[in-house]
This record gives C-alpha cells, structure tokens and sequence, in this order.
C-alpha cells in the first residue's frame, strides 16, 4: 500500500510505519517457519538415523503453527488477499456495495473483539499451566489469536476509516469485464 501523491505528511508518514511493520511480522514469520522446519526436519532425521527424537518437537511445532497461522493472517488481511465471496457484491451499485463492505468490516471488527476477549482470557488463565515437555507457559499458544485478533481488527478499523472517509468508488479495474473490454482495446 503506497501513499497516494495527495496524502498528507502526517499520512505518509503513518503509512510508512505500518509498512515497516508489517515488513518487520513478515520477518518473524520467516524465523518462525525456519524454526519450525528446522526443528520437525531435525526430529525426523533423528528418528530415522539414531533412533530417538526431540521430546519437545510436537508441542513446540504445534505452537509455531498457531502463531504461523494468526500472524499470516494479519498479514493477508492487510494486503485485502482473504478469500472474497462477491457474488452479491458484484451486481450492486457502487454506493450499495460501499455500505455492504462497511457492514462487512464491522462484523469482522466485531469477531475480532469477541476473538480477542476470549483468547485474552484464555492467555491469562493459561499463563500458570506449563506445557509438559517443553516447559513453555500454554498460555503462547492463546496469545497468538489475541495478536491476530488485534491486527485484524485494526487492519479493518483503519480500512472502515478509509471508506468513510473516501465514500463510494466506481467498479474495480480489475473486474473481469474490465480485463475483457481492455484485452479487446489493445
């Protein structure tokens, strides 16, 4: 997401903290998916060739995973690629379609709240009980939906912003109507 060329200094400079970021979750979502095929290749290998295995493997790993998935999926949620039903949507008028996406975003705010209330919850009741072969508090497995719950609905707070702000827009470039208009231009 670039600054468009009318933005304001305050703007871009925002804008260019929420690239960094997101480039920074990016990274440890690299480190964690390093970590975490480090880790089953080396208990896989292990088990194979001498016979034993890292005891730690399978909570950790499964750990990795849930935190691999909700900071993914902030990720995603941010560059707009979640799966998009618009079967609806694409036969409605701009303005319609506007306040359907409105809508839209305030439910996903809303089961974002509700996700992050209860994985909260569900942190600090955790945060006592150890995993057995790691040693790890359980509670880092319910902090990663919290994470994601935050990320999210902030990336669809900013996003409801946005649409208010900026009001209805015409059909999208890259409809596929559009794609076909233009291949028959060219």
């Amino acid at each position: 997401m670039n600054a468009s060329p009318n933005s304001s200094p305050l703007g871009t400079q925002l804008q260019r903290i929420a690239d960094l970021g997101f480039r920074l979750i990016e990274a440890v979502l690299v480190l964690i998916f390093t970590g975490l095929i480090v880790l089953v290749f080396s208990n896989v290998v292990m088990r194979y060739l001498l016979d034993t295995g890292l005891v730690v493997t399978d909570e950790v790993s499964r750990m990795m995973f849930v935190w691999i998935c909700f900071l993914g999926a902030i990720v995603v949620a941010r560059r707009n690629e979640h799966l998009d039903v618009d079967l609806l949507t694409a036969h409605m008028s701009p303005a319609t379609a506007h306040v359907a996406r409105m809508v839209a975003l305030l439910g996903v705010i809303v089961c974002c709240v509700v996700l992050g209330v209860g994985a909260w919850q569900q942190t600090m009741f955790n945060t006592s009980n150890i995993a057995p072969a790691s040693g790890l508090p359980t509670a880092v497995t319910y902090a990663a939906p919290f994470v994601g719950a935050v990320g999210i609905g902030l990336v669809s707070l900013t996003e409801l912003i946005s649409l208010l702000i900026r009001g209805p827009r015409p059909p999208a470039e890259n409809t596929v109507e559009h794609i076909t208009e233009k291949g028959k231009a060219e």
